[in-house]
């Protein structure tokens, strides 16, 4: 049996408390706090597929799938905004959460090589326009503008909502620095009422990334809306695959070519579109 230290006894009181005295307020909080939870009980009926990987790094996939181009040029790139992103995460983890100054655990952030990924390809691929669903922080928004910004073209989508009564729109993509907001739109609200308006009003959508609530039903709707509408050599991405079978019963259903790519101990899932 697990034994719970005082911080997180405390946390999980904190917790508690906070979504306790919200509820009075708000009741439609723990109604939407009560249906994803029936989601994530739900996947546990989705859990029977076993992953295996296509590529086991990152560096063997921008290897493979772009042999002509040296992303070692690009890797150079990289190194202010991981300083940039490290001493932001150093600075959060004197805080405590769950509060309005710190909303999210910091390992709830997507992971460095995640952001690397994401960096490279938007490099390569050069994207017009990329819509992401979950922000957070905005660490992998910081990773997706700042290629944009070096390669002087492209536009980021967002969409995140409040879903917690210790979050704020003030911190949903706090990290990224004014310089690179000007590429930038966050739409507030959840992906299953906004995602397939926001399709309908851009053109020429070429990266769909998937980081929202990571259940089955969630996953499986946002791929179904951005195979839809993404142009016809578009990419979907989508982080922590590896928990339910909406990735692979999504792709074996739609025909679609896949790719898993292991990033640390988790996974990338790629879908084309093609």
């Amino acid at each position: 049996m697990k034994i719970l230290t005082h911080i997180e006894t405390m946390s999980k009181i904190s917790i508690i408390f906070q979504l306790i005295k919200k509820s009075i307020f708000k009741p439609r909080l723990i109604l939407e706090l009560a249906q994803e939870k029936a989601e994530v009980d739900e996947d546990q009926k989705y859990k029977t597929h076993q992953y295996e990987y296509d590529f086991n790094s990152i560096e063997e996939y921008f290897q493979t799938e772009f042999p002509d181009v040296d992303i070692q040029n690009f890797e150079k790139e990289l190194s202010d905004i991981d300083e940039y992103a490290e001493n932001f995460l150093k600075k959060l983890e004197k805080k405590t959460y769950p509060s309005k100054e710190k909303p999210y655990p910091t390992d709830y952030s997507i992971s460095s090589d995640s952001r690397k990924f994401l960096y490279l390809l938007c490099r390569i691929v050069q994207p017009r326009n990329i819509i992401e669903t979950g922000v957070a922080y905005g660490l992998s928004s910081l990773y997706i503008l700042s290629a944009m910004n070096k390669n002087n073209s492209g536009n980021l989508y967002s969409i995140d909502s409040i879903f917690r009564p210790w979050q704020s729109k003030e911190m949903i993509g706090a990290i990224i620095p004014e310089k690179l907001q000007k590429r930038w739109k966050l739409i507030l609200g959840k992906s299953n009422l906004e995602l397939d308006k926001l399709f309908n009003k851009i053109d020429d959508v070429e990266i769909f990334i998937h980081d929202s609530l990571h259940t089955y039903k969630n996953m499986t709707f946002e791929f179904d809306c951005a195979i839809n509408k993404i142009n016809k050599n578009g990419i979907i991405i989508s982080d922590d695959i590896l928990d339910n079978d909406a990735f692979y019963n999504f792709t074996k259903n739609k025909k679609r070519k896949k790719y898993v790519v292991k990033v640390n101990n988790v996974a990338i899932g790629l879908i084309q579109n093609n």
